[in-house]
């Protein structure tokens, strides 16, 4: 099956001034990256703050311009700037505060993309716009409101409303609920999932909250310093993970089930991603560091189907978990692509917050 979304070898770099010594530098913000994405799949990028998480996103979508790789849809190449590209790849944000323009009422911000790209014909872009909002929960007057008359919960559903105007095949999802009550996530999260196998999107899910990403996702992506360094199912990736950096991860997630995870809290702050440490970037923060790991960068090495995991130790780690390092009884092989492969269904079993509170109140606090 041909991904609906696939990223081959992605790099993106920002150019600095140095404060205090002068000079200038450049920061890798995404490295060599590849995922694929199936249809109607979501992928969930995790990662701490930093990582290079939504920088990957908005490169994918076309707000930054990689300076090397692909991206394919459907198996057609797409760069940033293709004016056919808005078409097949939207993107929610994280603040619904400011990502939707102040002095535009609701109406006018749903309606802008489907007369840019010609969707309907002008005499039908009310008639659409009223079924865009009533998709995403929203009744018609408040096409008539501007954003700071609406809740947080309200104003990220004109945000989706507005991504899906353009009948796009892929959404990247930048966070969408962080800035949002813990009594509104939950209906978002289940609008997003609702939708999705409404119109068979394909979701590329950025998120720091593992459990959201858990219920959310068939496969995780785990992201360190502008690589993938772990993927798998979403199942796979929390109950049974492979690098370090994923494992103490999971370490500092709070959890009344004291003494599940044996991994270490970090304690040594992130590298700075101007100066990236020798060989394996993880290597100052790990616990289970080797000389190996300080002096060469590590592939990755698919260490069973469907895990590849870039990690010199990742044989040394899992038996300290009893398992085996071939998995499933092959050989451990290098993998030079992370979630080239577009499948996974595996749904994970963690069940939404419950979802009756109701965010269609007024401007929230």
């Amino acid at each position: 099956m041909t991904p609906r979304l696939e990223v081959r070898d992605l790099t993106k770099t920002f150019n600095i001034r140095r404060r205090g010594h002068g000079g200038s530098g450049k920061i890798l913000a995404v490295d060599g990256v590849s995922l694929a994405i199936a249809p109607g799949e979501t992928l969930g990028l995790v990662g701490e703050s930093g990582c290079g998480k939504s920088t990957l996103g908005r490169t994918i979508v076309g707000l930054y311009r990689a300076d090397q790789g692909e991206i394919l849809i459907d198996g057609t190449p797409r760069v940033s700037g293709d004016p056919e590209l808005p078409r097949h790849v939207q993107m929610v944000f994280q603040d619904p505060y400011t990502s939707l323009p102040p002095k535009m009422r609701v109406g006018t911000i749903v309606a802008e993309p489907l007369l840019i790209h010609h969707i309907v014909a002008k005499q039908q872009v009310a008639e659409r716009v009223e079924q865009l909002l009533a998709s995403v929960g929203l009744k018609p007057e408040h096409a008539l409101a501007f954003p700071s008359q609406l809740s947080g919960g309200q104003r990220q559903r004109v945000g989706i409303a507005r991504a899906l105007a353009v009948e796009p095949s892929v959404i990247v999802a930048d966070e969408p609920v962080s800035a949002l009550d813990v009594s509104v996530q939950a209906q978002i999260l289940n609008l997003l999932k609702d939708l999705q196998e409404e119109h068979g999107i394909s979701l590329l899910f950025v998120s720091h909250d593992l459990g959201v990403v858990r219920y959310m996702s068939h496969r995780v992506a785990v992201m360190y310093l502008g690589r993938i360094v772990e993927t798998g199912t979403a199942a796979d990736i929390v109950d049974d993970p492979l690098h370090p950096y994923t494992r103490t991860l999971l370490a500092a997630v709070p959890s009344v089930e004291r003494g599940r995870r044996d991994e270490p809290l970090i304690d040594v702050d992130p590298p700075n991603p101007a100066s990236p440490p020798s060989g394996c970037a993880f290597h100052p923060r790990c616990p289970h560091v080797e000389q190996q790991c300080r002096d060469e960068r590590p592939p990755f090495v698919e260490w069973r189907t469907d895990r590849p995991v870039a990690c010199h130790l990742v044989d040394q780690i899992a038996s300290t978990s009893g398992r085996s390092a071939t998995g499933d009884g092959g050989e451990a092989t290098s993998h030079p692509k992370a979630g080239t492969k577009a499948g996974g269904t595996t749904t994970a079993d963690t069940t939404a917050a419950d979802t009756s509170a109701n965010d269609t109140t007024g401007a929230q606090s």
